[in-house]
């Protein structure tokens, strides 16, 4: 039996994966704790997972995003500085408290962090023992590579192109203050500078858990040897998830169209889910099921053809679903691929023009290259991906890939390999008897 310790970044699209994680130790019997922002500690718990609670200074601001319904490299580097400094810089030192105070608590075998959890940096830079680190890739590989443009622009790759200097150019030039607070950061700790990127510092850990398949990644020829694809984390719906009140009217919809803003960047529903609805309002074959994520803003007349509900059961909803409209969460889309449905992606903040590159890439679906197109753009790649196969081939082909693999038994033998499989029986489980 091991005994684990779990951070997450207090992002919805983080936090989930990170528990699913976490229930599937404790089902086999491990121990376990999250480390997590107080919004989260209830859902723990009620999976019987023991929670600690962040500090203020360790939460996530949600960036300002500039204004505009064109989406450009500048824009992108604009927002992307913004994100950096609120998700990544600021909450590093409040981070890094909370973990070493579990640490100093609680004697644990390894620590899971998502890649937004920069706490872990000066834990892994501080040159002290300490159990094996895995990040968890919840977002696609930020990694640096001479194969693929810099993180966060959204750009294909081309086969013929080294993106050496690109990705040098980012590192010392668009983002060089961002890397000069982090080394400021780390020196107020005491520690050195960065060894690394900002966005690179997942190599430094024991393995990077990338919860993807190969085929939903770029080809890179200089992939660290540190990087194991899991597959996508599988979601259950809880059991007591309930059916809204219209769900059989959908038994007799012959075509269904899936709508979500997703849980985070879901406060302005004008970015997607209203010129959707506008969009496919006069599509009477069509059923429109809408998910606002738990969102209070208001949303306005709903379409016939529509219904609208705070979030559904995945697993039942899925497979009935043709085509899926989102702004590009990286775990809804994992989701949707499992199912094999083919995606329509409209995103321009954080990871989002990375996923919606992807999704293009694979030809598992069509960009939309904004987070706020015209209801005309979302009905003609709405059509588009209906009555043609191309989209639905590529994502059935990323679904085969994805059932070949189970994630939580890729997981289990990683901490096997490095050792983190069993418990030590020479430590107390906890240092000042404080019970799980």
């Amino acid at each position: 039996m091991g005994r684990y310790l779990l951070a997450a970044s207090p992002i919805p699209g983080h936090v989930t994966p990170m528990l699913a994680l976490a229930a599937d130790l404790r089902r086999r019997g491990h121990k376990v704790r999250l480390l997590t922002g107080p919004a989260f500690r209830e859902p723990a718990e009620a999976q019987g997972i023991p929670c600690s609670v962040l500090p203020p200074d360790a939460a996530v601001a949600r960036a300002e995003r500039p204004r505009g319904r064109k989406s450009s490299w500048l824009r992108r580097w604009r927002t992307g500085r913004c994100e950096l400094r609120s998700s990544f810089l600021d909450p590093i030192a409040g981070q890094f408290r909370a973990l070493t105070a579990e640490l100093e608590r609680t004697d644990f075998d390894a620590v899971f962090v998502d890649v937004m959890f920069t706490g872990a940096i000066p834990l892994l830079l501080a040159g002290k023992p300490r159990p094996a680190v895995l990040a968890c890739g919840v977002v696609p590989l930020m990694l640096s590579s001479a194969d693929t443009a810099p993180f966060g622009m959204g750009w294909q790759p081309r086969s013929d192109r080294d993106y050496t200097a690109m990705n040098r150019f980012v590192r010392q030039v668009l983002f060089r203050g961002e890397q000069r607070r982090l080394d400021a950061t780390l020196r107020e700790l005491g520690l050195g500078t960065a060894p690394s990127y900002l966005l690179d510092w997942p190599i430094l850990a024991d393995r990077l858990l990338q919860f993807t398949i190969p085929g939903f990644e770029y080809p890179r020829g200089d992939l660290p040897a540190s990087v194991v694809f899991t597959g996508p984390i599988p979601i259950d719906d809880p059991e007591n998830a309930r059916r809204p009140s219209w769900w059989s009217e959908l038994s007799g919809a012959k075509t269904i169209v899936h709508l979500t803003q997703g849980t985070w960047d879901n406060t302005d529903f004008d970015q997607l889910i209203r010129p959707t609805l506008t969009a496919l309002s006069r599509h009477t074959d069509l059923v429109v099921v809408a998910c606002t994520g738990g969102s209070r803003s208001a949303l306005g007349p709903i379409p016939a053809n529509a219904y609208v509900t705070d979030s559904l059961p995945y697993t039942q909803l899925l497979p009935r679903v043709a085509v899926m409209i989102t702004n590009g969460g990286y775990g809804g889309v994992q989701q949707a691929l499992r199912h094999g449905v083919p995606l329509i992606v409209a995103g321009d903040t954080a990871d989002k023009p990375e996923i919606a590159a992807r999704v293009a890439y694979t030809g598992a679906g069509i960009d939309l290259g904004t987070a706020r197109p015209r209801p005309a753009a979302v009905a003609v790649a709405v059509d588009r991906v209906l009555e043609t196969d191309e989209f639905r081939i590529a994502s059935a082909g990323l679904a085969r890939e994805m059932m070949k693999v189970s994630a939580f038994e890729v997981i289990s033998d990683v901490l096997i390999e490095l050792g983190s499989g069993h418990a030590r029986e020479d430590v107390p489980v906890s240092r000042n008897g404080e019970s799980w």
